[in-house]
């Protein structure tokens, strides 16, 4: 996949205003976009401008980076990795980033993670299933529910003391990078088999 961050995206605006009105109408819908792997840059990089919860995210490792585009402009972008969690088998993957931007037409994550699912279970044979957390401050998991995915788990608010190092060690925890109280909220994790 071929594509540029910011000046394609400049170039031909997604958004028009419709005969007699101000209000803007898009042009694309969701079925029109390309999906496809990208590099793993790219994804990190949107992923900082667009990411609803958790923008700043590491350059890597990701195993997989998706792009979601149309005509050259990129829309959406997915990281995937093993899951962080250490009770889940190494060989499912987590869906950690998936960030669309602002002018993504309607449905885009939904129509993006069927889509991602599709790849997996054609490319990665050896893979058995795919998770997800789904964060209840700010998230319904509506594109999960859409794309046929279903609950695991569901994991209560918690508060973390995290100012000492880690017991038993003298390492301190990982650094939180989008700030101390995101990790705390209440999650969902949902799966789907491949």
């Amino acid at each position: 996949m071929n594509t540029s961050v910011d000046g394609a995206r400049v170039a031909r605006p997604l958004f028009h205003a419709e005969d007699g009105g101000s209000i803007p109408t898009s042009t694309l819908h969701a079925h029109e976009l390309v999906f496809g792997p990208c590099h793993k840059t790219l994804a990190v990089d949107l992923t900082r401008r667009w990411h609803s919860r958790l923008p700043n995210t590491q350059d890597g490792p990701w195993e997989y980076a998706f792009a979601a585009e149309h005509n050259g402009i990129v829309y959406a972008v997915a990281l995937w990795n093993t899951p962080s969690a250490r009770c889940l088998p190494q060989h499912w993957l987590e869906l950690r980033r998936l960030a669309c931007a602002p002018d993504a037409p309607k449905n885009t994550p939904s129509r993006f993670l069927g889509w991602m699912v599709r790849w997996f279970r054609k490319n990665t044979p050896h893979r058995e299933r795919v998770v997800s957390y789904q964060d209840k401050t700010v998230h319904l998991g509506t594109i999960y529910l859409a794309s046929g995915w279903t609950v695991a788990s569901e994991s209560k608010t918690r508060m973390r003391n995290r100012s000492k190092p880690r017991v038993g060690t003298s390492r301190a925890y990982r650094s939180n990078l989008n700030g101390v109280d995101i990790d705390a909220g209440a999650k969902v994790r949902w799966e789907m088999k491949l």
